[in-house]
């Protein structure tokens, strides 16, 4: 019994991908077909303050902003470069009208989803129920909305500053590998480079 066991699975095994290959379509899709909505499409994960549009990464000169930057600087309205207090104000206000869709007063975790899901930039940190719950009570309340955004804003703006600067928004640049061939066991030099060469 053992022996027919295995020779079922064997043959179970040869069979697959010529039954995966009947049931696989794939369609080719031209680069001309696709569109700047169709690329906005794609799922990043984890989504890190990249900005979606670009009339957005025209005006704020930026890829990438800080976690709940994008927000921020959606306050800045007279586009003059930076929230001030009665932009933060009023800023957070609109966005909780906006984010409570049902005009109840709290918003649930599917709202928070839904808005955060409408925000300028990508950003998973403004989109996480937990971020704006301390209390875990599956609600949020205007003060509780307002308390983590008016905290994001005080950690961006600089030190004696009154206003955020929105240019304070921008991510800092990724550090690339300086040493890309290590993971892969060698360590050969590059251009430039000041690892010494030992010869053996």
């Amino acid at each position: 019994m053992p022996r027919f066991l295995s020779l079922g699975l064997i043959a179970f095994a040869c069979a697959l991908p010529s039954l995966a290959q009947d049931l696989l379509v794939v369609t080719e899709v031209s680069t001309d077909d696709v569109t700047i909505e169709d690329e906005d499409a794609i799922v990043r994960l984890p989504a890190n303050g990249e900005v979606r549009s670009r009339r957005d990464r025209e005006r704020l000169q930026a890829d990438k902003l800080k976690l709940g930057g994008g927000l921020l600087a959606s306050f800045d309205t007279n586009e003059d470069g930076v929230v001030s207090r009665a932009d933060l104000s009023a800023g957070i206000e609109s966005a909780f009208a906006d984010a409570d869709a049902n005009g109840d007063g709290e918003l649930t975790a599917l709202e928070q989803q839904a808005w955060a899901r409408s925000l300028p930039t990508r950003d998973n940190s403004l989109a996480n129920p937990v971020r704006f719950d301390p209390n875990l009570d599956r609600r949020v309340s205007f003060e509780e909305f307002s308390a983590v955004i008016s905290d994001l804003w005080n950690d961006y703006r600089d030190d004696g500053d009154d206003v955020l600067k929105v240019s304070a928004l921008k991510a800092p640049e990724e550090k690339k590998n300086r040493f890309p061939n290590l993971l892969d066991g060698e360590l050969t030099s590059r251009a430039g480079s000041t690892i010494p060469q030992f010869r053996r």
